[in-house]
């Protein structure tokens, strides 16, 4: 028995090397692991304890076996990060919270970027199945629709790689923590705050292919309906993540342009997926003879750079102090280090101006 455990034990350490099981991976549990090498589970214990005393892996109660080392002395300490969007406006300042956490914590990272293409995201978790990462942050894709990489997140999971959302994550996906704006929350405050106003005619304007426009519009109708007032649904633009690509990148206002023209009559006032959004908004608005705030008001979400680049500055909704991808990254350092993490909604605060 003493040289088939040794044996064992040199056989794993190769696959380990080798990439079968990855840095931060669960390996398969003693009855597989005993029946796959067609040994005695006595063996698969001795051969996993000499892993132990290499501290190339870790037994913990209740979350099997997980690899930590290579056992070569030059780990790669490395959190591949899969974002939706790298051009979007806020996306600078979560990554360098995401990064910034994570390099206190002793990791780098390698970024994926899948400008919302589902493409672009089934190359990203490709390539993260194929090398030796910690642990995975990743942002989902149009999370609203129906998703063909399911199987491979899944794929990612059933490896044992740690897995965390950030900003966005996949119905199908929710036993992953993620770490993501309370966008219910928000949609409903910013509806009652419009409403202690005086306003009765509130119409929107949210992001169609996106799980936060769908919750952002949840909290919205729950408000009106709250409130005692109908939902004008032809005061509802949504809009895809083509069409924003088109007003942002080419200032293409058209889609804008028609809604103002033919749906906005009688409407005074405005709930807008985001300040960007918000901001050419604003302008086609005052370009179609609009008075802001004195014939329409304007909110959004974000409190970003946009509301005071605006013409007049935008009421918008503001994470204060808090820092998403911070969280996001040191929820994902937690499930690393073997400690269940829950997921995070994070509340806003409103930050009134002149929109408003």
């Amino acid at each position: 028995m003493s040289s088939k455990y040794l044996e064992l034990s040199k056989i794993l350490i190769e696959k380990i090397r080798g990439g079968d099981y990855l840095v931060g991976a669960k390996l398969p549990t003693e009855a597989e692991l005993s029946a796959h090498y067609n040994v005695s589970r006595q063996t698969v214990r001795l051969a996993l304890s000499v892993l132990a005393e290499k501290k190339i892996i870790e037994k913990k109660q209740g979350s099997g076996t997980r690899v930590i080392s290579s056992g070569l002395g030059n780990e790669v300490r490395r959190v591949a990060i899969i974002a939706s969007n790298t051009k979007d406006y806020i996306f600078p300042s979560i990554l360098l919270d995401i990064q910034a956490a994570l390099s206190k914590n002793g990791f780098s990272s390698d970024v994926f970027a899948t400008d919302n293409r589902l493409g672009l995201e089934r190359d990203a978790l490709h390539h993260v199945l194929r090398q030796p990462f910690s642990g995975v942050l990743a942002e989902g894709v149009k999370t609203a629709l129906p998703n063909p990489n399911i199987d491979l997140y899944q794929r990612i999971c059933k490896n044992g790689t740690p897995l965390v959302f950030f900003h966005s994550c996949y119905p199908e996906l929710d036993r992953v923590p993620c770490v993501c704006d309370d966008n219910y929350a928000g949609g409903y405050q910013l509806a009652r705050y419009l409403i202690s106003k005086g306003h009765t005619c509130i119409g929107a304007v949210f992001n169609s292919d996106h799980i936060q426009g769908r919750q952002r519009y949840h909290g919205y109708v729950s408000a009106l309906h709250d409130a005692g007032l109908a939902v004008p649904e032809e005061k509802i633009l949504w809009y895809s993540a083509e069409d924003r690509n088109s007003l942002v990148e080419r200032h293409d206002t058209t889609l804008l342009r028609s809604f103002v023209k033919s749906r906005l009559d009688g409407c005074t006032a405005l709930i807008i997926q985001n300040d960007e959004i918000a901001y050419f908004m604003t302008l086609v608005l005052i370009d179609a003879g609009y008075e802001v705030p004195g014939r329409i008001s304007i909110v959004s979400f974000d409190n970003s750079f946009y509301c005071g680049l605006s013409p007049v500055p935008l009421t918008s909704l503001s994470h204060d102090c808090f820092k998403l991808g911070a969280a996001a990254a040191e929820l994902l350092i937690d499930t690393i280090n073997g400690r269940q993490g829950a997921s995070v909604l994070v509340p806003w605060k409103l930050v009134e101006r002149q929109s408003g």
